[in-house]
């Protein structure tokens, strides 16, 4: 499951970069180099939500089958921004 710790820690940084996103979106663009911002806007909008479903899913199914080598707060703090992604995506 070392895969899964990889896609894991990735998928950490997305949530960052879609952290970045919401702050870009909520106040005025202060990172100011173009190809930076749509890099942070690629990866935090349209890369993350999709890169955290898969890897929360593959942590439940690996927590099921206990196969589990992943550090709990990485798990927990992937679940709590895929949350939030979805709230952000489809209710706001």
């Amino acid at each position: 499951m070392r895969w899964l710790l990889f896609i894991s820690r990735l998928a950490l940084l997305c949530n960052i970069c879609f952290l970045i996103c919401i702050v870009i979106q909520r106040t005025h663009d202060f990172i100011g180099i173009e190809t930076i911002n749509s890099y942070i806007i690629s990866l935090g909008w349209f890369v993350s939500p999709f890169l955290n479903l898969f890897a929360t899913i593959s942590w439940v199914v690996g927590l099921l089958l206990k196969k589990q080598t992943l550090p709990i707060w990485l798990a927990v703090t992937n679940a709590i921004f895929l949350l939030l992604q979805f709230f952000v995506h489809f209710i706001i």
